[in-house]
């Protein structure tokens, strides 16, 4: 499976709200005051350039957005909970929801990394033990076990769904740590980049914050 990531909710105007935010730490104006006001885009943009880049990031908390994330593994939803700050996540429950495919003859949804898929041996090892773990959950099913202990047999590679919001701060600094920066795995980094993706298309003057290179 590959990874989908679906935008579902942002914030209109960043340029805006950053600027609004900006101007109110520095101005006699209250924010709704601000807001009315029709700011040239140009001194917006030069505002949020030097926002970002003079790393004072605190006002693009109040920019964020909402992604529906699926046909990712269990191994990069155990990677992306580790950034905690400003990233909130709603997870596909293995207690609740019984892992087997009708899609996928019986199997549950799985991701296979190109490495593996690419190599006849370690691709048919690999499957062959999904096909095991499927069987062995299906019986612990079968004989009365609850979904909520079955699971401990499931792998890494079984498939999980999440909604996940980020603001603005927390999605430059992901991204430089799952993209830019060298060592992230492959399935974490191509989800970063389509979710930068998406918002640059909302948002286009953000292209040049989520280069591969920083």
């Amino acid at each position: 499976m590959k990874v989908d990531v679906k935008l579902l909710a942002i914030t209109p105007n960043f340029l805006k709200m950053i600027w609004v935010a900006a101007r109110t730490c520095k101005s006699h104006k209250t924010p709704y005051e601000l807001w009315c006001e029709q700011p040239d885009e140009g001194d917006m943009l030069r505002l949020a350039r030097n926002i970002i880049n003079s790393g004072h990031l605190s006002v693009l908390e109040h920019c964020a957005m909402t992604f529906g994330v699926s046909g990712v593994s269990r191994a990069l939803l155990a990677q992306y909970t580790r950034h905690r700050i400003g990233v909130s996540i709603s997870v596909q429950s293995q207690r609740a929801v019984s892992e087997a495919s009708s899609k996928n003859q019986g199997i549950f949804e799985h991701v296979i990394p190109d490495s593996i898929r690419d190599r006849e041996d370690a691709r048919k090892a690999f499957e062959e033990e999904i096909k095991r773990i499927q069987q062995c959950y299906d019986y612990l099913k079968a004989i009365g076990i609850k979904n909520e202990d079955a699971r401990f047999i499931l792998p890494n590679a079984s498939t999980t769904n999440f909604v996940t919001t980020l603001n603005l701060r927390s999605l430059l600094d992901v991204y430089q740590k799952r993209v830019v920066v060298p060592g992230a795995q492959w399935e974490i980094k191509a989800m970063l980049k389509k979710m930068a993706a998406l918002v640059v298309e909302k948002e286009p003057w953000l292209k040049e914050f989520f280069s591969d290179e920083g």
